[in-house]
């Protein structure tokens, strides 16, 4: 699946899934199979070689998310520099669609410090894009991983279509006009 009619897209705004196997074929979503599912699908990412993650599978502690955000980051830390008082760390970051067996990637940053730390999100803009230095073999192993469960990676020229009809998106992160990207990706908080 990697593009969505106009029914599918409306019952994933509405917060049903779409997809041909459980949990997506599913009337109503039922979040434990999904989040079970998804679970699996971290485990395989957690244990490629050199890749450290970090998953949230909460919504970000509030509301609800469309999606798992995966963050994945080199286990040996070349990906990481310390500045200051703040651990900077560079990284893939997965949304693992909950509605659809979907998935994005882009680059990320995340920083951490004595009192907490800070997250960025992937944007329509930023879809498909690698952080610097060397991530082929990375990312070449997240879309086995993704694919042996199968899940569509979508990209970026798909996702920035706008969307072609009329709605209102339970979404903090955008605002209308919408794109298919924010009715696949949606955070309501």
């Amino acid at each position: 699946m990697s593009t969505f009619t106009n029914e599918e897209l409306k019952r994933i705004i509405k917060g049903n899934p779409v997809g041909e196997f459980h949990p997506y074929n599913l009337e109503e979503y039922d979040h434990e199979a999904v989040n079970d599912y998804i679970a699996s699908v971290v485990g395989s990412i957690s244990a490629i070689k050199n890749l450290a993650i970090e998953a949230n599978f909460d919504s970000y502690g509030s509301g609800y998310a469309s999606y798992v955000d995966v963050f994945c980051y080199k286990k040996d830390g070349s990906s990481s520099e310390q500045k200051d008082y703040e651990l900077w760390i560079d990284g893939i970051r997965v949304y693992i669609n909950r509605l659809a067996p979907v998935a994005i990637f882009g680059e990320s940053e995340i920083t951490k410090h004595r009192n907490g730390g800070s997250s960025d999100f992937i944007s329509n803009h930023s879809v498909g894009s690698l952080p610097p230095g060397d991530w082929e073999d990375e990312i070449s192993e997240i879309k086995r991983v993704l694919e042996k469960f199968h899940f569509t990676i979508l990209d970026k020229t798909y996702l920035n279509e706008p969307l072609p009809f009329q709605t209102k998106i339970p979404t903090i992160l955008a605002d209308p006009p919408y794109k298919l990207f924010d009715a696949l990706f949606y955070w309501e908080d």
